[in-house]
């Protein structure tokens, strides 16, 4: 039996905590892909910010069922006094009565969330038809929309760039509006066929990876919340090609 934890959207990024905020921390317990159905008798919920612990073992603020989830409403007194982080993680101790799991989710606590600014209107006005490949079951592509932001910070992520530190979102806009539209196009290759929109769907993906490779924002490295000099940053790390001398000066 497989045990899997989902912590709220958005799933695949870490848990982003604004410092002296109130905030209700969630967790539910899936077996099998199914939440679980089996009664949770107890669940204990720990809060680090790297070695310190800020909330002990404490029973969670609710436990909820038929399918099970706990909850923990973390006040804003916890957070506000400290400094801002990538170090938060948490710790939930579930228990049935015959098992007991620990299952972990790091976080950032940050002064504010990097937010999206692509919507349905940005999207057709790169692609004039998108609507008649829109799933019926669909209002509208808000799911592609959240999938591929949700891509965009891990991508941040991964090359070492926290995402509520970026200060130009506006930068963002082409390579949201590029992903988006190839998930969109690789979706519809499944329910309308193979073709123009495999082709669209690689354009797409290619614009995607070539926005990274020209894409500037302002980086907030000093997290005063202040657009200041020197903080305008690629999103690729630099490689240096030059040669080091025996002294390890750098030459051009």
């Amino acid at each position: 039996m497989t045990n899997t934890f989902k912590f709220g959207a958005p799933e695949g990024l870490p848990r982003m905590i604004r410092r002296g905020e109130n905030k209700t921390l969630q967790t539910t317990w899936f077996q099998d892909n199914t939440a679980i159905l089996v009664p949770v008798v107890s669940a204990f919920f720990t809060l680090k910010q790297g070695s310190t612990v800020l909330i002990d073992n404490v029973a969670a603020t609710t436990i909820a069922g038929p399918t099970y989830s706990a909850t923990y409403d973390l006040l804003a007194a916890t957070t506000a006094g400290l400094s801002f982080s990538d170090t938060m993680l948490e710790l939930w101790t579930l228990s049935t009565a015959t098992e007991t799991v620990t299952v972990r989710k790091s976080g950032h606590l940050v002064r504010t969330i990097l937010y999206p600014l692509v919507t349905d209107s940005d999207l057709i006005a790169r692609h004039a038809r998108l609507e008649d490949i829109r799933p019926p079951s669909l209002a509208n592509f808000s799911s592609y929309i959240n999938t591929a932001w949700e891509i965009i910070n891990r991508d941040l992520l991964k090359r070492g760039k926290r995402p509520e530190l970026v200060l130009d979102s506006y930068a963002l806009i082409d390579m949201h509006i590029a992903k988006s539209l190839e998930l969109i196009c690789k979706d519809a290759i499944t329910f309308i066929g193979d073709g123009r929109y495999n082709d669209l769907a690689t354009m797409y993906g290619e614009n995607y990876t070539e926005e990274w490779d020209v894409v500037q924002f302002r980086y907030d490295r000093s997290e005063d919340d202040d657009i200041e000099e020197g903080e305008k940053s690629a999103a690729e790390p630099s490689i240096w090609l030059g040669e080091l001398t025996p002294g390890g000066v750098v030459w051009p």
